[in-house]
């Protein structure tokens, strides 16, 4: 389990209930709230009454005129895959002792369980303004607060422990990079690169401290109260230098070197860069051509892009020009009438009006312009490799291949089938089930994984499941000794004709 505050996409923004919470039912399509709970919210705690609670809530922080801060936090507790499906009493057990440990027992809340993703996961948008006191609570530090929880609850509950330790590189921004784009972030290359090759000790100043890292094409300046590094060219590619490591705070880098001393600017340093940081696939990469594809895929989409916006603004400034154009003849033609200057006035008055509802009338034009544009781009590497997946590519089949280690039923036949109903694809490129009785199947190419513990009903029904996929083809059986001798008597049932087991 981990439990940790999700932090709003754009740190300038704060999270809006009235979009958070829609966002944790729905998303961007269908229903995907499995189990909902409203906290401190008497009287509203049912699903019906979402629409209602999420107003009182919003009420409440309008009432708080002095904080400017974000006035919602943002929760996520995570099970493994492997893990059982919680029952709702252990489910509001969870939540309530999770916001606790942020220290807001006594604030309103609304928590929703996700199920569509192999690790189902709880959502808990907290409303940090006080409902009496009116005061807001930020939760400090509380991190540590929750790893113990998770601790305890792993114990409580039997469910798989998961190891919470971070590196210190890995920063939200660094996390949220990697995991949506599938690229090597700034900070872990920095940390690589620079921070586990780069040798402190035989460096005596400032000066060969940034003649060192001038190879790499980065600057080391200062940051708030600390130091960061960053790229000469590219301001936006930076980190923090204690990222690199423990030794280069700016407590320990100047207890070495002393009073801190700017160095080179970037044009220098960008005519001196080496060996700069180059966006790559996160991990092990085989050289299937489907990087380059994507790398392809981004630079034509991009392309398509700016011919669009080109294209876009130059049919906008005809059309304004155009309309500008149209009412300068009509002014200059009620200029040219030989009428008092009286009823001049009253036919410009009636002209303004028709200007502006003109320009009114063009704008939603211009908006409905903007949003009728194809996008083509292929989206984050991640939903590049489930698309292509799902097409059947089996490049991408085998790159999405999961790590888990659970039972499982493989065939012969690795197409990807159409979706079905009230299911929904992973950023993984399969298909999760969720069965009566709490039972979860994670289907690929080729195989169907149950995600949890194998009792003989969850069993049973992973054998359905791939009754019904494969059909009577000859089929593998992956798992442990003893459950492989309960899987192949519920499979000879059914008639699966059984080739292989293998133990996992």
């Amino acid at each position: 389990m981990i439990i940790t505050p999700k932090q709003p996409r754009n740190d300038k923004t704060s999270s809006s209930l009235s979009k958070l919470v829609p966002y944790m039912l729905r998303g961007k399509g269908a229903e995907r709230c499995t189990w909902y709970m409203a906290g401190n919210l008497e009287g509203l705690d049912r699903r019906e009454d979402v629409g209602l609670a999420v107003d009182v809530m919003e009420l409440l922080q309008e009432g708080n005129l002095r904080a400017k801060g974000d006035k919602t936090y943002h929760l996520v507790v995570s099970l493994h895959p492997e893990d059982r499906r919680l029952t709702f009493a252990e489910l509001d057990d969870v939540v309530r002792r999770t916001v606790r440990a942020a220290g807001l027992a006594e604030h309103q809340y609304i928590a929703v369980r996700h199920s569509e993703q192999e690790h189902e996961h709880l959502h808990i948008a907290v409303n940090k303004i006080h409902p009496e006191t009116l005061k807001i609570h930020h939760p400090y530090k509380a991190i540590y607060a929750y790893q113990a929880l998770a601790g305890v609850l792993e114990g409580e509950l039997g469910l798989r422990k998961v190891d919470r330790t971070r590196s210190p590189s890995q920063s939200h921004r660094a996390r949220n990079f990697e995991a949506n784009q599938g690229l090597e972030s700034f900070a872990r290359w920095a940390r690589r690169e620079i921070g586990d090759a780069t040798e402190l000790d035989r460096i005596g100043s400032w000066a060969a401290l940034h003649e060192e890292l001038t190879r790499f094409g980065v600057r080391l300046v200062r940051r708030g109260n600390g130091f960061a590094i960053v790229d000469a060219t590219r301001v936006t590619l930076a980190c923090k230098a204690s990222a690199l490591g423990r030794r280069w705070s700016k407590q320990r880098l100047c207890d070495r070197y002393g009073e801190f001393v700017p160095g080179p600017t970037s044009a220098e340093v960008g005519r001196e860069q080496v060996d700069a940081y180059v966006e790559r696939p996160l991990g092990r990469a085989p050289d299937d051509g489907l990087w380059s594809e994507y790398r392809q895929a981004l630079g034509a989409a991009r392309t398509q892009r700016d011919e669009q916006r080109e294209a876009l603004s130059s049919k906008v400034d005809a059309a304004r020009a155009a309309h500008r154009r149209l009412f300068k003849l009509r002014h200059h033609a009620i200029a040219a009438i030989p009428i008092p200057g009286r009823d001049k006035h009253k036919l410009y008055k009636t002209l303004s009006f028709e200007r502006k509802a003109a320009e009114h009338k063009l704008g939603s034009t211009i908006r409905r312009w903007r949003t009728v544009s194809v996008d083509t781009h292929p989206g984050s590497w991640k939903e590049f490799l489930a698309a292509r997946a799902a097409r059947g590519d089996q490049r991408a089949i085998r790159r999405l291949r999961g790590r888990l280690r659970g039972v499982a039923i493989e065939g012969d036949d690795n197409r990807l089938r159409v979706l079905p109903s009230h299911s929904v694809r992973t950023s993984r490129g399969s298909i999760v089930h969720n069965l009566s009785g709490g039972v979860r199947l994670r289907e690929s190419a080729g195989s169907i994984e149950l995600l949890g513990d194998p009792g003989d009903d969850a069993l049973e029904q992973l054998v359905r499941v791939a009754k019904e996929r494969f059909g009577t083809k000859r089929v593998t059986l992956l798992g442990r000794k003893h459950i492989q001798e309960r899987l192949t008597e519920m499979a000879a049932k059914r008639g699966l004709e059984i080739t292989e087991e293998r133990e996992r």
